[in-house]
């Protein structure tokens, strides 16, 4: 049996070519080592160093825990979660056998995640030029998300935008992506003018800056240039936030008690959002994609 001071906490992000969102992923880190009594370790699943089994050499030689605790930062439980991170798990368990490694939750969808996205939608910054008056509230909000060749994960940023407009606060918000599903930006973009849009807030549904969230501004500014009678305004990325830290807390703390949340985590038995009063296998193997 092992005891809080033998554990430490390896967090595993997807990783990115962009310095900058590096240096995001690490203000998270430093964020949560201020604010956890383990150890912390970092990893990324690609584009970036160090890889799972590196970030686990690099926290035992740190710490020497006798248990850790790996956590996804990762938003929704696509390949990644399903397989990278138990693959690069069962490499590590193989390495250290006498390391009990536990496997938290993602991130997944929680009112904080939510409350995030919506604090960015509200406050978004442009270099484009708005052609028609803006107010505190967008009419629509297009709120886009990597895209995943799972259709669990995709589904899921449906879901995501369906309770953002019950909130009520970010106008009609329909979902798109920006790689490996359909929708995509530019014909999101074109529904949403059909519809009457006449103000749109383009809200990525990203936790850091990459090569991905450039290619969805970059998206967006050329379909306003073909449109300028609307106005589109570009929400930022949720970025570092002591949410998330107190997100990552709370996977730690369900792998010690046991006591992980129901999937209805957003459901109004749980924590009301309405407007209105009404109411893992260890032989997984790791699977390639394209971006």
């Amino acid at each position: 049996m092992t005891s809080d001071s033998d554990t430490a906490i390896l967090v595993v992000g997807h990783g990115t070519k962009s310095r900058h969102g590096i240096e995001q992923f690490n203000t998270v880190i430093d964020l949560l080592k201020d604010h956890t009594r383990f150890p912390v370790g970092q990893a990324f699943i690609e584009f970036a160093e160090p890889d799972i089994q590196n970030g686990v050499a690099n926290l035992v030689a740190l710490a020497k825990p006798k248990k850790i605790i790996v956590v996804p930062l990762l938003l929704l439980a696509a390949g990644h979660v399903k397989n990278d991170v138990p693959f690069g798990i069962t490499k590590a368990r193989v390495a250290y056998k006498k390391i009990i490694f536990h496997y938290a939750r993602d991130l997944s969808i929680t009112p904080a995640l939510l409350d995030i996205v919506e604090d960015r939608a509200l406050h978004p910054f442009s270099d484009m030029k708005p052609l028609v008056g803006l107010r505190s509230q967008p009419e629509f909000t297009l709120l886009v998300g990597r895209g995943s060749s799972d259709p669990d994960a995709n589904s899921d940023l449906y879901k995501i935008a369906r309770l953002l407009s019950e909130r009520g606060r970010l106008g009609q918000v329909e979902p798109a992506f920006i790689s490996l599903a359909k929708p995509g930006v530019p014909e999101s973009l074109d529904k949403l003018r059909l519809l009457g849009a006449n103000r749109i807030t383009v809200a990525p549904y990203f936790l850091f800056t990459g090569t991905l969230l450039e290619r969805i501004y970059s998206q967006s500014r050329a379909w306003q240039n073909s449109n300028p009678a609307i106005s589109v305004q570009l929400a930022r990325e949720m970025g570092p936030d002591p949410r998330i830290v107190e997100l990552i807390n709370q996977r730690v703390t369900e792998t010690q008690t046991a006591e992980s949340v129901m999937n209805c985590d957003m459901c109004i038995y749980r924590r009301p959002i309405q407007v209105h009063d009404h109411a893992t296998s260890e032989d997984l193997m790791a699977v390639t994609h394209q971006h």
